[in-house]
């Protein structure tokens, strides 16, 4: 009988257990969906509306999380300390909730690129009453038709979210590959830094401020990214490309770094290059992609990017245990950074280069271009609605 109660108690125990760490799974898992909406709606935003000083505006965005990543730990802690950690998760929560209110805040915006159509608004609307009776009837149609359609109606509300004709452009999929290999590399030195210096017999708080160097050089370079001009013939992407190629090239002399100054050396001069990255990134990816297809551009990367930082760590892990050394996992991080430096420069060559640039947007568009938009749009339904009063002028006077 006691055994039973034991055994039925254990499983109890177990269930809540499990039931835990599911919940644990689901809260992580929202908080991270959470989180790459918000980011990838706040970049391609910044993408849209600054076009002139559109690095220097995400530098000033990028930074703000190297300043949150550096102070949230003690505050964390503190607020532990205070509330305990079940007041402290709701005050977090609390401060994270402002993004909604900020994000409200933010208005659309139209682009040259969303501008695809010389018809009168008499043209543009029959069109899209007819539009809207082809979408009618394929819906119904997709009512009795077979599993390739229901396929074909998946991909059509897919492309109404995500333009995937940047997948069948080897300019973007080339980018994409440059990418992946920098998230497959990039947290290499941030994850064995710190071991590889208490191997090399440096004290353990040393060792650990080798990484609060790294984020102050990190720092640094978000912040002064946006300093950098543009050349026509050396643009963002270009500049991406030589400050990736750069992490990957002092990472393969890392393992020369035996003493502690070196070491320092290093991760100052690594935090340095990845803080300019990230801006970077965000700018190139305009660039490549398009400022009125940066939603889409920003969202396919990403993922391939989170996808290259999920799989990266463990490879370098299962390296490290079967050689038995942190040099191989520096080697093998910087030689995924040095070529996923090289792989933008082939974008020069001709083969790579767009067919047409009407719906790119460069950071040298003036915002005068933005403004004659709108006030054209303006003027075209102002004309349309003008148009409109005449003719119901001129069917009251035949009338009577």
């Amino acid at each position: 009988m006691a055994g039973g109660v034991i055994s039925s108690a254990g499983f109890v125990l177990s269930l809540w257990a499990t039931s835990l760490f599911h919940l644990y799974i689901t809260v992580g898992f929202l908080t991270g969906f959470g989180y790459s909406l918000s980011l990838i709606t706040t970049m391609a935003t910044i993408g849209r509306y600054f076009t002139t000083h559109r690095l220097r505006a995400n530098s000033f965005a990028a930074i703000g999380a190297s300043f949150v990543s550096f102070a949230f730990p003690p505050l964390f802690q503190y607020l532990m300390d205070e509330y305990t950690w079940r007041g402290a998760l709701v005050l977090i929560g609390g401060i994270v909730l402002h993004i909604a209110g900020f994000g409200a805040l933010v208005r659309p915006i139209l682009l040259k690129g969303d501008v695809t159509t010389n018809k009168t608004p008499g043209e543009v609307q029959e069109s899209s009453a007819q539009s809207s009776r082809l979408s009618d009837n394929n819906t119904s149609l997709t009512l009795t038709t077979e599993k390739h359609s229901l396929t074909k109606v998946v991909l059509d509300k897919i492309g109404s979210v995500i333009d995937i004709r940047l997948l069948t452009e080897p300019r973007f999929l080339l980018f994409c590959v440059a990418v992946f290999l920098f998230g497959f590399g990039r947290f290499v030195p941030n994850i064995y830094i710190v071991p590889r210096a208490r191997a090399f017999g440096v004290e353990e708080y040393p060792s650990a401020f080798l990484l609060s160097i790294l984020a102050i050089g990190d720092i640094v370079g978000r912040a002064s990214v946006g300093l950098l001009p543009e050349w026509p013939r050396f643009r963002r992407a270009d500049q991406y490309a030589l400050n990736t190629f750069l992490m990957g090239f002092i990472t393969l002399f890392a393992p020369l770094a035996k003493t502690y100054v070196t070491m320092a050396v290093y991760s100052a001069c690594y935090g340095l290059l990845m803080g300019g990255c990230v801006p970077l990134l965000y700018s190139a990816i305009a660039e490549i992609g398009g400022a009125n297809r940066m939603s889409s551009a920003l969202g396919i990367i990403m993922f391939l990017r989170g996808i290259g930082n999920l799989a990266g760590p463990p490879f370098s892990g299962w390296l490290r245990d079967i050689t038995g050394s942190f040099d191989a996992t520096l080697l093998e991080g910087g030689g995924c950074l040095v070529l996923a430096g090289l792989l933008p420069f082939v974008l020069h060559l001709r083969v790579f280069q767009p067919a047409s640039t009407d719906d790119k947007v460069g950071e040298h568009e003036s915002d005068g271009t933005r403004l004659s938009l709108l006030v054209a749009e303006r003027e075209e339904s102002n004309t349309a609605s003008t148009h409109n009063h005449e003719t119901s002028v001129v069917i009251r006077e035949t009338a009577v």
